[in-house]
């Protein structure tokens, strides 16, 4: 993990430095017309029409290219009417869009390449990983001293947490399991914190790779890894948070199994109780749009998802139940075509890798694939060779293109190698409704209705909050109505976010006591909206952002410090806007500031984006390499694909999964499919 990391942040170094001449004609531009808003340019005429924007009604993001606008969003939405999408990134912009509400607050839409800010973000992460590194170090060595004294651990999960002995250490409560909090618990030191991780699944799953544990491609264990092996210093306590109590500082959990999405069937078994902390980490993440109130049949009895393991590991027994089912005597050939047409809904990247990897299992157990794609030991007849005519995929994208939040290029790069591979794609078409298990009825632009019988329907189509983040939003809300603030974190509840500043603590809690990262948070400024992309490499850089934060020693509640170095209690908290967190040690000495690399005030967190990958099928990947704003190559078909492996293996969490996942691959190449359903 340390070695990837330094060696990721001099690789990012070396490419900054060849580049610059690159970037050097790109620091400025004149922004083109979007969203019917009149510009001009010296080269070409202001035009008013939207280019290419594919709303989300979720959630959205609008990255552009040096040279076009290419408007998408960071999910796809294959079911709604296209409502105002959000817009991400806080550097220097050229052109507002206006949304409603209390301060009528601005969203920008157009980046200018800063490159002085990228340095210095590249040069602040290589500190960064230094210090990780010195502190991985430190927590070995307490390993190995905790190994020689067994006899003095306690089992009790809580022991330590209500221990007064340890109340010099302030209680961090990690909600969740996902990338954030992974990323959060490998950082955070726990010689200054009690860290307990609550959550119904005691591991971390390395999503990207769903779609291909859901065919076989990879192993569900391979991609995953215990909470516990992530950092054995923290505390895990299996169960699912109900309710957090944001005045009192403290939290209802339901302990044992659950599901995160949702609150399930009650279960009077399992045992329910409070759980005080001094800080929050909320990380829940969001799960599927499973919701009939905008589709109309849209289930969980009805769709399979591609969000948890349970969901892959139905959909793969599924996809194998209807190979058998349409091997049964006594069909006709139509009643195995409409077994073995897979409908896939959602031209993002869920969609799209899961219709690649779907191709090329169908392909591998029909034996209708090109042969040098073949297993090499493969059999001389596919086990299910004698389906190959009736099988067939269908993919459904409500916007004009898939991937839209790739250039254009690979865009339609995605869209030709699937139709190579005899993928009907069927763009500008949403879900007017589901019929039951086996039948879809879709509407084009025109208004035109088209059913379709088929043995599966997967949902691959926008994201929603879960239940408890619900919850948190209403009592925000009042929260704010009892302060009777001008501004609320209303304006971002209806996108199912927990509104949060630029240092991710939560809008409306008691001053630093709740932070929100990942999926489920969106910042919201005094004069400007930022909603970054729901994607792994945004989570990943909050938690550990928010690791460091508090490793560093910030005060969260950003009280001023007098010259004797006593914290002002005075100041104004009524304002749901907090002055930047503050180390109080280093506002006063020197050698600390220092140590702090002059930062006494706590810097803003700043995405850097380093591109998005996605798996196409038949051994093709596409490849977009950036750093922030600055778009460094494109690449498609076998050397995207190659690309693609080297990156899923070097983030993998660690040794284990990347010698799992190599495995997986050779065993697939050497000896084909396992089609046992189990």
């Amino acid at each position: 993990m340390i070695y990837k990391q330094s060696a990721a942040a001099l690789w990012l170094l070396s490419v900054l430095y060849k580049e610059i001449s690159a970037f050097a004609p790109t620091f400025t531009r004149t922004p083109r017309t979007h969203l019917g808003m009149q510009t001009t340019r010296p080269d070409k005429e202001a035009k008013s029409e939207d280019k290419g924007v594919i709303p989300n009604i979720t959630t959205g993001i609008i990255f552009e290219e040096m040279n076009d606008i290419e408007g998408i969003p960071d999910r796809d939405d294959s079911h709604v009417e296209p409502k105002i999408p959000f817009f991400a990134n806080e550097v220097a912009v050229k052109k507002v869009v206006s949304i409603v509400n209390e301060k009528d607050r601005v969203i920008p839409t157009e980046k200018i390449f800063d490159f002085g800010a990228t340095v210095d973000l590249l040069i602040g992460k290589a500190f960064d990983t230094v210090e990780d590194t010195a502190l991985m170090l430190k927590r070995s060595m307490k390993e190995s001293d905790s190994l020689r004294h067994l006899d003095d651990l306690n089992a009790d999960a809580l022991s330590e947490w209500n221990d007064q002995e340890q109340a010099h250490k302030p209680r961090v409560l990690v909600i969740g399991t996902g990338w954030a909090s992974h990323a959060f618990i490998k950082s955070i030191d726990t010689e200054k914190f009690r860290v307990l991780v609550v959550s119904p699944s005691n591991y971390f799953i390395f999503t990207p790779m769903l779609a291909s544990t859901s065919v076989g491609t990879t192993e569900i264990r391979s991609i995953i890894e215990s909470t516990r092996d992530a950092n054995p210093t923290v505390k895990y306590l299996e169960g699912k948070g109900l309710d957090i109590n944001t005045e009192a500082k403290s939290m209802t959990i339901k302990l044992g199994e659950g599901n995160i999405i949702d609150d399930g069937p009650d279960n009077k078994d399992q045992e329910v109780i409070e759980i005080p902390y001094d800080v929050v980490i909320y990380s829940a993440g969001v799960g599927p749009i499973s919701s009939s109130k905008r589709t109309p049949g849209l289930s969980t009895e009805n769709v399979h998802f591609l969000k948890t393991i349970d969901d892959a590991v139905r959909l793969r027994s599924s996809v194998i139940t209807l190979l058998e089912k349409a091997s049964q005597p006594g069909l006709t050939d139509e009643e195995r075509r409409k077994i073995l047409t897979f409908v896939v809904v959602g031209g993002g990247p869920t969609g799209v890798e899961y219709c690649g990897e779907l191709t090329d299992f169908l392909n591998d157990v029909t034996g209708r694939g090109e042969k040098k794609n073949r297993p090499v030991a493969k059999r001389t007849v596919a086990p299910f060779a004698h389906l190959a005519k009736y099988t067939s995929v269908k993919l459904i994208q409500g916007g004009e293109e898939l991937l839209p939040m790739f250039d254009k290029d690979l865009r339609d790069s995605a869209e030709k190698g699937l139709l190579n591979k005899r993928v009907d794609v069927r763009t500008s078409t949403r879900v007017s409704r589901i019929e039951g298990k086996h039948r879809i009825v879709t509407l084009n632009n025109d208004e035109i209705e088209e059913a379709f019988d088929c043995g599966i329907i997967v949902w691959a189509a926008g994201t929603m909050p879960v239940r408890l983040t619900e919850r948190i939003i209403d009592n925000l809300d009042k929260a704010c109505e009892k302060k009777g603030s001008n501004v609320t974190p209303g304006s971002l509840s209806k996108y199912g976010r927990i509104p949060v500043d630029r240092w991710q603590r939560v809008l409306g809690a008691p001053s630093g006591s709740m932070i929100a990262i990942g999926d489920a948070s969106g910042t919201i400024g005094e004069k400007t909206d930022e909603l970054l992309p729901q994607t792994a490499q945004v989570a990943a850089q909050q938690g550990a952002y928010v690791a460091r934060l508090l490793n560093r020693g910030y005060d969260l509640t950003g009280a001023p410090t007098c010259k004797d170095s006593e914290v002002t209690t005075s100041f104004s908290t009524n304002s749901l806007f907090l002055p930047a967190p503050i180390n109080h040690e280093a506002a006063i000495d020197e050698g600390k500031k220092k140590d702090l690399r002059g930062m006494v005030n706590a810097k803003p967190f700043k995405f850097l984006n380093l591109g998005q990958l996605a798996y196409t099928g038949g051994g093709e990947a596409l490849s977009q390499v950036q750093l922030g704003d600055k778009k460094l190559f494109n690449q498609a078909g076998s050397v995207g694909f190659l690309l693609w492996r080297s990156v899923y293996i070097v983030k993998q969490v660690s040794t284990k999964t990347r010698l799992l996942v190599l495995l997986d691959w050779a065993k697939t190449r050497m000896f084909g499919r396992d089609v046992t359903r189990m």
